[in-house]
């Protein structure tokens, strides 16, 4: 187990050398390097307390369950780096650190006392009220910012798709699915305190191989989410390339009514009909939608026409969002080759590729939700 956890220390270091070697690095790069030289330093030491035989959480009095706070708060934080329009450091990100802060406060008095009184508060965590009170802190700090990071992430793919064409590699798929192991791990970690309490009311005392046991299986969950974490982030390419010069452009999610959304816009009826008719026309002559990773900011900036307006002419007169309606065309145009004799020799992936889809997963996702059948199916058909 503690070769795990040595590992672990080295693969977050290795990775963090590897975050801050990339060229163009961005707010969301710099943030998660912060976030892995955290988890290597508190696995290093995990390994230094097990070497040296004392319980790390207890050696350090309970410092590292305010890190928790500290990994689940900074997952939120990155997350809004990776989805932000600017390229910059938000300083109201830094409100973060406030759970953290309460937490090691009420951690303080516990991390002051002499080790053998830590133990014996230890051997009795779930009935002592302050640690009690500690660890429900804890627990609220870590749902709240679960969640949030959820529902950021779930915002996150509605507003892609007014902006942009596709959705690979801008999704955040990696991120979710590390928000949902993170809730699996803090299950492991609510387990352990549960047989925490098993052990308190079956047996009048822990012994220490007891508690460095319970302290490495806790902290070795962490080594593989480590490996993912590296791994994806290096990977996660930079979603807005540029900042947007209004607000409105953002493509944040609305709740509102269309009409009621674009009340302040500024743009005319008139306007409006005559930028979808050029708009229809430019997509019918011009074929952008061939692009693979085409963007309503490239779209707008062909026709010279703000990004905000393409958006309320798309909205409005068409009911759709700019990821449905470039979409559109793409199935109506692989359905025009897959019924071609003349390409019965390509795949009907290959067809999907040449007509600006980027993966078989998106293709075959997007053909089922026009058509109501699988491309396979859709064949069969004619």
């Amino acid at each position: 187990m503690e070769v795990l956890i040595l590992i672990g220390a080295f693969q977050a270091a290795f990775f963090v050398i590897l975050v801050l070697s990339k060229k163009g690095k961005s707010v969301a790069d710099k943030i998660l390097a912060f976030w892995l030289s955290i988890f290597a330093i508190q696995l290093a030491f995990v390994y230094y307390s097990y070497q040296s035989g004392a319980v790390f959480y207890i050696e350090y009095g309970y410092i590292p369950s305010g890190v928790i706070v500290t990994y689940y708060s900074l997952m939120y934080v990155y997350a809004n780096s990776l989805i932000s329009k600017e390229n910059i450091f938000k300083i109201k990100w830094l409100l973060h650190l406030i759970p953290t802060a309460i937490t090691y406060i009420t951690i303080l008095p516990f991390a002051r006392l002499p080790y053998q009184e830590k133990v014996d508060l230890v051997n009795h965590l779930t009935t002592d009220s302050y640690m009690s009170f500690v660890f429900g802190l804890i627990i609220l700090f870590v749902t709240v910012y679960l969640i949030g990071t959820i529902r950021l992430l779930k915002k996150h793919k509605v507003s892609i798709r007014k902006v942009f064409s596709y959705e690979e590699d801008i999704n955040l798929n990696w991120l979710r699915i590390l928000s949902v192991l993170l809730i699996l791990l803090w299950i492991v970690i609510s387990s352990l305190i549960g047989y925490v309490y098993y052990l308190e009311m079956t047996l009048p005392l822990r012994s220490l191989e007891d508690n460095i046991r319970l302290d490495m299986q806790g902290q070795s969950a962490f080594v593989v989410f480590v490996l993912l974490l590296g791994f994806f982030g290096i990977k996660q390419q930079v979603i807005y390339s540029a900042p947007l010069k209004k607000k409105e452009d953002l493509g944040t999610e609305s709740k509102q009514p269309v009409n009621n959304r674009y009340q302040k816009s500024g743009l005319k009826n008139e306007d409006s009909s005559a930028h979808l008719k050029s708009l229809l026309k430019y997509m019918a002559e011009e074929e952008p939608y061939l692009k693979g990773k085409l963007s309503l900011k490239e779209v707008a900036e062909k026709m010279n026409v703000s990004t905000n307006h393409l958006s309320q002419v798309i909205n409005e007169n068409l009911d759709k969002n700019f990821f449905d309606f470039v979409n559109g065309y793409r199935i109506d145009l692989v359905k025009q080759k897959m019924i071609d004799p003349s390409n019965k020799n390509y795949t009907i992936l290959s067809l999907a590729y040449d007509c600006g889809f980027n993966s078989k997963s998106s293709f075959n996702s997007i053909f089922k939700k026009y058509e109501g059948l699988t491309p396979t199916e859709f064949m069969k058909t004619r």
